[in-house]
């Protein structure tokens, strides 16, 4: 997966892109994809931190926004939001199995 770090409105900083980085491995880990792409903006908006994400891959197309007072609880809440969307798809994914294979097995 790729991930891309941009800074709009904002300096750009080493050791903020570095923690974006780090936390975003773990949504790298949920996406079976190799070729998909998380956009990750850090921006300030009316003078408070803002993260968009925008996650897009084949089967995968995720999009989360956060603001808060600080820019490290902002990636982190993010993180978290975009984490939890991809658990209910998994989910809903398997759920959908599950009840394909099901109606299959009722109607031999």
């Amino acid at each position: 997966m790729q991930i891309e770090v941009v800074f709009r409105n904002l300096t750009p900083s080493d050791p903020l892109k570095n923690y974006a980085l780090k936390r975003f491995q773990k949504i790298e880990r949920m996406v079976d994809d190799a070729e998909a792409k998380l956009l990750a903006t850090l921006s300030m908006e009316s003078g408070r931190p803002r993260v968009d994400i925008q996650l897009t891959g084949q089967g995968v197309d995720v999009v989360a926004s956060e603001k808060n007072d600080d820019m490290y609880a902002a990636i982190d809440l993010v993180n978290d939001r975009i984490g939890s969307q991809l658990r209910k798809a998994s989910e809903r994914r398997s759920q959908i199995s599950r009840d394909t294979i099901g109606e299959s097995l009722a109607e031999e």
